[in-house]
Protein backbone atom coordinates (compact mmCIF):
# COMPACT_ATOMS: atom_id res chain seq x y z
CA UNK A 1 0.00 0.00 0.00
CA UNK A 2 1.13 3.71 -0.78
CA UNK A 3 0.53 6.50 1.19
CA UNK A 4 -1.54 8.34 -1.12
CA UNK A 5 -1.20 11.95 0.31
CA UNK A 6 2.68 12.36 0.64
CA UNK A 7 2.68 10.24 -3.01
CA UNK A 8 0.74 12.96 -4.55
CA UNK A 9 2.49 15.94 -3.19
CA UNK A 10 6.10 13.81 -4.13
CA UNK A 11 4.58 14.06 -7.83
CA UNK A 12 2.90 17.11 -7.45
CA UNK A 13 6.40 18.70 -6.57
CA UNK A 14 8.38 17.08 -8.77
CA UNK A 15 6.47 18.13 -11.48
CA UNK A 16 6.51 21.87 -10.18
CA UNK A 17 10.28 21.26 -10.03
CA UNK A 18 10.46 19.68 -13.50
CA UNK A 19 8.27 21.93 -15.67
CA UNK A 20 9.82 25.70 -15.80
CA UNK A 21 6.86 28.21 -14.94
CA UNK A 22 7.06 29.95 -18.58
CA UNK A 23 6.59 26.11 -20.39
CA UNK A 24 3.15 23.99 -20.75
CA UNK A 25 2.37 20.39 -20.42
CA UNK A 26 1.22 18.27 -23.52
CA UNK A 27 -0.25 14.83 -22.14
CA UNK A 28 -1.46 12.03 -24.73
CA UNK A 29 -5.21 10.83 -23.20
CA UNK A 30 -5.87 7.64 -24.21
CA UNK A 31 -9.22 7.12 -21.88
CA UNK A 32 -7.07 4.61 -19.60
CA UNK A 33 -6.56 5.02 -16.09
CA UNK A 34 -2.67 5.93 -16.50
CA UNK A 35 -3.12 9.04 -18.45
CA UNK A 36 -6.10 10.10 -16.88
CA UNK A 37 -3.81 10.25 -13.31
CA UNK A 38 -1.14 11.27 -15.10
CA UNK A 39 -3.28 14.59 -16.28
CA UNK A 40 -4.95 14.92 -12.60
CA UNK A 41 -1.55 15.06 -11.50
CA UNK A 42 -0.18 17.78 -13.92
CA UNK A 43 -3.23 19.50 -13.54
CA UNK A 44 -2.94 19.46 -9.89
CA UNK A 45 0.93 20.79 -10.24
CA UNK A 46 0.12 23.62 -12.85
CA UNK A 47 -3.52 24.51 -13.39
CA UNK A 48 -5.62 24.19 -16.28
CA UNK A 49 -3.65 26.78 -18.25
CA UNK A 50 -0.80 24.82 -18.14
CA UNK A 51 -2.00 22.01 -19.46
CA UNK A 52 -3.11 20.79 -23.18
CA UNK A 53 -4.81 17.23 -23.66
CA UNK A 54 -4.44 15.51 -27.24
CA UNK A 55 -6.22 12.20 -27.95
CA UNK A 56 -5.86 10.29 -31.31
CA UNK A 57 -8.88 9.07 -32.75
CA UNK A 58 -8.11 5.41 -34.56
CA UNK A 59 -9.80 2.65 -35.88
CA UNK A 60 -11.25 0.45 -33.99
CA UNK A 61 -11.24 2.40 -30.82
CA UNK A 62 -14.06 1.77 -28.62
CA UNK A 63 -16.59 4.66 -27.94
CA UNK A 64 -15.84 4.66 -24.48
CA UNK A 65 -12.47 5.62 -24.40
CA UNK A 66 -13.30 9.05 -26.51
CA UNK A 67 -16.02 9.20 -24.09
CA UNK A 68 -13.87 8.91 -21.21
CA UNK A 69 -11.27 11.15 -22.60
CA UNK A 70 -13.91 13.78 -23.12
CA UNK A 71 -15.14 13.76 -19.50
CA UNK A 72 -11.78 14.14 -17.87
CA UNK A 73 -11.14 17.25 -20.39
CA UNK A 74 -14.58 18.69 -18.77
CA UNK A 75 -13.66 17.56 -15.23
CA UNK A 76 -10.36 19.69 -15.53
CA UNK A 77 -11.76 22.49 -18.00
CA UNK A 78 -9.43 21.77 -20.47
CA UNK A 79 -9.95 21.85 -24.16
CA UNK A 80 -9.62 17.88 -25.59
CA UNK A 81 -7.77 17.93 -28.57
CA UNK A 82 -8.61 15.27 -31.13
CA UNK A 83 -7.16 14.29 -33.87
CA UNK A 84 -8.36 11.58 -36.62
CA UNK A 85 -5.83 8.89 -37.84
CA UNK A 86 -8.29 5.96 -38.69
CA UNK A 87 -6.72 3.55 -41.22
CA UNK A 88 -3.43 5.58 -41.21
CA UNK A 89 -1.70 2.66 -39.10
CA UNK A 90 -2.90 0.09 -41.30
CA UNK A 91 -1.70 2.08 -44.20
CA UNK A 92 1.89 2.34 -42.29
CA UNK A 93 2.02 -1.13 -41.66
CA UNK A 94 1.30 -1.30 -45.56
CA UNK A 95 3.83 0.90 -46.63
CA UNK A 96 6.60 -0.73 -44.29
CA UNK A 97 5.53 -4.48 -45.58
CA UNK A 98 5.79 -3.45 -49.24
CA UNK A 99 8.70 -1.81 -49.07
CA UNK A 100 11.16 -3.67 -46.48
CA UNK A 101 10.98 -7.59 -48.28
CA UNK A 102 12.74 -9.09 -45.19
CA UNK A 103 8.84 -10.19 -44.01
CA UNK A 104 9.82 -7.48 -40.86
CA UNK A 105 6.64 -6.18 -41.30
CA UNK A 106 2.69 -7.40 -41.17
CA UNK A 107 -0.32 -5.31 -41.99
CA UNK A 108 -2.59 -8.29 -41.26
CA UNK A 109 -1.42 -8.78 -37.84
CA UNK A 110 -3.81 -6.77 -35.42
CA UNK A 111 -0.75 -6.68 -33.09
CA UNK A 112 1.54 -5.17 -35.34
CA UNK A 113 -0.90 -2.83 -36.56
CA UNK A 114 -1.85 -1.64 -32.88
CA UNK A 115 2.07 -0.86 -32.49
CA UNK A 116 2.00 1.65 -35.41
CA UNK A 117 -0.84 3.72 -33.63
CA UNK A 118 1.74 4.26 -30.44
CA UNK A 119 3.96 5.10 -33.60
CA UNK A 120 1.64 7.66 -34.89
CA UNK A 121 1.22 9.36 -31.31
CA UNK A 122 5.30 9.57 -31.09
CA UNK A 123 4.69 11.92 -34.51
CA UNK A 124 2.54 14.20 -32.93
CA UNK A 125 4.30 14.38 -29.53
CA UNK A 126 7.35 15.21 -31.94
CA UNK A 127 5.28 18.07 -33.59
CA UNK A 128 4.16 20.10 -30.11
CA UNK A 129 7.91 19.10 -28.84
CA UNK A 130 8.97 20.69 -31.23
CA UNK A 131 6.99 24.07 -30.66
CA UNK A 132 8.44 24.10 -27.05
CA UNK A 133 5.78 22.21 -25.16
CA UNK A 134 6.92 19.49 -22.59
CA UNK A 135 6.10 16.30 -22.94
CA UNK A 136 4.27 14.04 -19.95
CA UNK A 137 4.32 10.14 -20.00
CA UNK A 138 1.80 8.12 -18.96
CA UNK A 139 3.87 5.02 -18.39
CA UNK A 140 3.70 3.14 -15.10
CA UNK A 141 6.32 0.75 -13.51
CA UNK A 142 4.64 -2.11 -13.73
CA UNK A 143 4.19 -1.62 -18.29
CA UNK A 144 8.74 -0.41 -17.38
CA UNK A 145 9.58 -3.68 -15.78
CA UNK A 146 7.65 -6.04 -18.39
CA UNK A 147 9.06 -3.74 -21.37
CA UNK A 148 4.92 -3.65 -21.93
CA UNK A 149 5.51 -0.46 -24.61
CA UNK A 150 6.70 0.81 -27.47
CA UNK A 151 10.06 2.08 -26.98
CA UNK A 152 10.25 5.31 -29.55
CA UNK A 153 6.03 5.35 -29.38
CA UNK A 154 4.12 5.73 -25.88
CA UNK A 155 7.10 5.70 -24.28
CA UNK A 156 8.62 8.89 -25.51
CA UNK A 157 8.16 11.75 -23.04
CA UNK A 158 9.70 14.49 -21.19
CA UNK A 159 8.75 13.39 -17.94
CA UNK A 160 7.21 10.54 -16.44
CA UNK A 161 5.17 11.45 -13.01
CA UNK A 162 4.10 8.20 -12.50
CA UNK A 163 6.54 5.16 -14.26
CA UNK A 164 7.90 4.76 -10.55
CA UNK A 165 4.42 3.10 -9.55
CA UNK A 166 3.14 0.23 -10.05
CA UNK A 167 -0.38 -0.38 -11.62
CA UNK A 168 -2.05 -1.19 -8.14
CA UNK A 169 -0.37 1.70 -6.80
CA UNK A 170 -1.53 3.71 -9.91
CA UNK A 171 -5.17 2.52 -8.75
CA UNK A 172 -5.09 3.60 -5.53
CA UNK A 173 -4.02 6.92 -6.59
CA UNK A 174 -6.85 7.17 -9.25
CA UNK A 175 -8.97 6.60 -6.22
CA UNK A 176 -7.38 9.40 -4.49
CA UNK A 177 -7.46 12.21 -7.54
CA UNK A 178 -11.45 11.40 -7.94
CA UNK A 179 -10.74 9.84 -11.58
CA UNK A 180 -14.50 8.34 -12.46
CA UNK A 181 -15.45 5.38 -11.35
CA UNK A 182 -15.95 3.41 -15.12
CA UNK A 183 -12.48 4.52 -15.55
CA UNK A 184 -10.84 2.61 -12.99
CA UNK A 185 -13.51 -0.11 -13.30
CA UNK A 186 -12.35 -0.74 -16.68
CA UNK A 187 -10.44 -3.38 -18.07
CA UNK A 188 -6.76 -1.76 -18.53
CA UNK A 189 -6.30 -1.66 -22.36
CA UNK A 190 -4.53 0.03 -24.86
CA UNK A 191 -7.86 0.31 -27.04
CA UNK A 192 -6.12 -1.48 -30.28
CA UNK A 193 -9.04 -3.01 -31.23
CA UNK A 194 -12.23 -4.36 -29.21
CA UNK A 195 -12.26 -6.32 -26.03
CA UNK A 196 -8.85 -5.80 -26.22
CA UNK A 197 -7.13 -6.36 -22.59
CA UNK A 198 -3.51 -5.42 -21.24
CA UNK A 199 -3.94 -8.98 -18.81
CA UNK A 200 -4.68 -10.92 -22.37
CA UNK A 201 -1.57 -8.97 -23.96
CA UNK A 202 0.87 -10.07 -20.82
CA UNK A 203 -0.57 -13.62 -20.73
CA UNK A 204 0.38 -13.99 -24.51
CA UNK A 205 4.10 -12.45 -23.28
CA UNK A 206 4.54 -15.07 -20.78
CA UNK A 207 3.44 -17.10 -23.13
CA UNK A 208 6.31 -15.97 -25.66
CA UNK A 209 8.59 -15.48 -23.15
CA UNK A 210 9.06 -12.19 -23.70
CA UNK A 211 7.80 -8.74 -25.56
CA UNK A 212 6.10 -10.14 -28.62
CA UNK A 213 8.79 -8.33 -31.30
CA UNK A 214 8.46 -9.71 -34.74
CA UNK A 215 5.16 -11.21 -36.16
CA UNK A 216 4.71 -14.85 -34.84
CA UNK A 217 1.38 -16.80 -34.95
CA UNK A 218 0.33 -18.94 -31.62
CA UNK A 219 -0.36 -22.51 -31.75
CA UNK A 220 -4.46 -23.49 -30.00
CA UNK A 221 -2.43 -24.91 -27.68
CA UNK A 222 -0.53 -21.65 -26.99
CA UNK A 223 -3.72 -19.61 -27.12
CA UNK A 224 -5.46 -22.11 -24.09
CA UNK A 225 -2.49 -21.28 -21.98
CA UNK A 226 -2.55 -18.11 -22.77
CA UNK A 227 -6.07 -17.85 -21.40
CA UNK A 228 -5.49 -20.00 -18.53
CA UNK A 229 -2.38 -17.92 -17.49
CA UNK A 230 -4.94 -14.68 -17.74
CA UNK A 231 -7.89 -15.84 -15.46
CA UNK A 232 -4.60 -16.62 -12.55
CA UNK A 233 -3.49 -12.87 -13.44
CA UNK A 234 -4.48 -9.54 -12.00
CA UNK A 235 -2.32 -6.82 -11.14
CA UNK A 236 -1.29 -7.63 -7.19
CA UNK A 237 -0.15 -10.64 -8.24
CA UNK A 238 2.02 -9.26 -11.64
CA UNK A 239 3.12 -6.04 -8.71
CA UNK A 240 4.09 -8.93 -6.49
CA UNK A 241 5.78 -10.77 -8.35
CA UNK A 242 7.90 -7.94 -10.46
CA UNK A 243 8.68 -6.47 -6.88
CA UNK A 244 10.09 -9.76 -5.83
CA UNK A 245 12.16 -10.29 -8.65
CA UNK A 246 13.96 -7.25 -8.27
CA UNK A 247 14.98 -8.52 -4.98
CA UNK A 248 16.30 -11.74 -6.36
CA UNK A 249 13.44 -13.37 -4.38
CA UNK A 250 13.48 -17.16 -5.26
CA UNK A 251 10.43 -18.24 -7.82
CA UNK A 252 9.51 -20.95 -5.15
CA UNK A 253 8.70 -18.00 -3.01
CA UNK A 254 7.94 -15.96 -5.47
CA UNK A 255 5.29 -18.46 -6.53
CA UNK A 256 3.96 -19.31 -2.59
CA UNK A 257 3.23 -15.91 -1.97
CA UNK A 258 1.86 -14.69 -5.19
CA UNK A 259 -0.37 -18.15 -5.28
CA UNK A 260 0.88 -18.36 -9.38
CA UNK A 261 2.69 -21.67 -10.89
CA UNK A 262 6.39 -21.78 -10.81
CA UNK A 263 6.06 -21.96 -14.54
CA UNK A 264 4.09 -18.47 -14.60
CA UNK A 265 6.95 -16.75 -12.19
CA UNK A 266 9.50 -18.47 -14.23
CA UNK A 267 7.98 -16.62 -17.58
CA UNK A 268 8.03 -13.80 -15.74
CA UNK A 269 11.43 -13.24 -14.79
CA UNK A 270 12.47 -14.33 -18.28
CA UNK A 271 10.00 -11.82 -19.96
CA UNK A 272 11.78 -8.87 -17.08
CA UNK A 273 15.17 -9.98 -18.79
CA UNK A 274 13.92 -9.47 -22.50
CA UNK A 275 12.27 -6.47 -21.91
CA UNK A 276 15.61 -4.94 -20.27
CA UNK A 277 18.01 -5.93 -23.68
CA UNK A 278 14.87 -5.36 -26.29
CA UNK A 279 13.06 -2.43 -24.23
CA UNK A 280 14.41 -0.80 -21.37
CA UNK A 281 17.78 -0.87 -23.24
CA UNK A 282 19.13 3.14 -22.62
CA UNK A 283 18.69 6.04 -25.13
CA UNK A 284 20.14 8.41 -26.37
CA UNK A 285 23.70 7.25 -25.98
CA UNK A 286 26.35 8.52 -27.45
CA UNK A 287 30.22 9.39 -27.16
CA UNK A 288 29.40 13.04 -25.87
Amino acid sequence: MVNVDIEILKIVNFIKEYVENDEIVVIPISGGIDSDVTARLCHKALGKERVKLFMIEESELEKKFIYNARKLAKDLDIKLIEIPLQGKSLELMQILEKSDKDNVFNSNSALEVGKAKCSYRTAIISCYQDKGYVIAGCTNRTEYELGFFVTFGDNIANFKPIEHLYKHEVIELANALDTRKEVINQPPSAGFWENQEDLEDIAYWIVNRGPILKPRNFSNEEIDKAENIKNALNWEKIDACLLMIRENKDIKEIANITEMSENIVEDIVEVVKKAKKYKNRKILISLL
